[in-house]
């Protein structure tokens, strides 16, 4: 009856975790300006393409509340594995004190790390818009902000470096993404290095107040950035022929 519980709450994980990330904040915010984003520009139903053919603020509100999908059920679920013992008393039994590859890899952890990958999945394939969606770059986001204050200083700068330099948004979203799964497997590797001591980690992640240290980390985050990647197909072939569209405001930053 346990397993069966079990199975109950790691499924109800990827549930939540998909229809928070389902929600088309793009279109709902459309219907707000009387403009569906799906017909117009990319058809994207994306913060970038809501940027383009609404206004920069409907696209930086559309990306704040996409990654904000990510960050509340992390949250949610992060309270349930740290301090509900019914919950974690369920999942982990009384093997709390080590498991496989280290601590942080207990069916609590696998719940907390589940949430963010099915919220890109329903992202990507939003039941609530015939199963369409747009390319997570804004989930990822949320993954980065939700698990390390670093998402602040190296990502976004990464991304914007690479967008003052290019002009594609494309290309920068898919370098900072694949920047940020990096960081996941070498904070992992620093981790197991350092004879799994979760006290390391607090100077790169949250200071114990976030998710601990997992191998489900940079698994996500490599699983969340090849489907980045495989949603940009089209850009990247765009980008090889040189079509792909470049956006003019990065120029006027830094300009008096």
């Amino acid at each position: 009856m346990i397993i069966f519980y079990r199975i109950l709450i790691i499924i109800s994980c990827c549930i939540v975790g998909y229809l928070f990330g389902s929600i088309p904040n793009s279109v709902i915010i459309g219907k707000i300006y009387h403009k569906d984003p799906r017909e117009y520009g990319s058809k994207n139903p994306g913060g970038t393409n809501v940027g383009r053919v609404i206004s920069h603020f409907a696209g930086a509100l559309t990306i704040f509340l996409d990654a904000l999908k990510v960050v509340i059920p992390m949250i949610a679920i992060w309270y349930l594995t740290k301090y509900y013992e019914p919950f974690i008393n369920l999942m982990n039994g009384d093997n709390l004190v080590y498991y496989w590859y280290g601590f942080g890899n207990s069916l609590t952890d696998l719940c907390y790390y589940l949430v963010p990958l099915f919220c890109f999945i329903g992202h990507s394939y939003s039941c609530f818009i015939k199963f369409k969606g747009g390319k997570i770059v804004s989930t990822v986001v949320g993954l980065m902000f939700a698990t390390t204050y670093l998402a602040l200083p190296i990502f976004i700068v990464i991304f914007f470096i690479s967008l003052k330099a290019s002009k594609y948004v494309s290309l920068s979203s898919m370098i900072m993404s694949t920047s940020f799964m990096i960081f996941t497997w070498i904070v992992y590797f620093i981790y197991i290095g350092f004879n799994f001591n979760p006290e390391i980690i607090n100077y790169l992640m949250y200071f114990s107040i976030s998710g601990p240290i997992s191998i489900f980390y940079p698994l996500v985050a490599t699983l969340g950035n090849l489907l980045l990647i495989f949603k940009h197909r089209e850009n990247i072939k765009r980008l090889i022929n040189k079509t792909e569209s470049k956006v003019k405001w990065i120029d006027n930053i830094g300009k008096k």
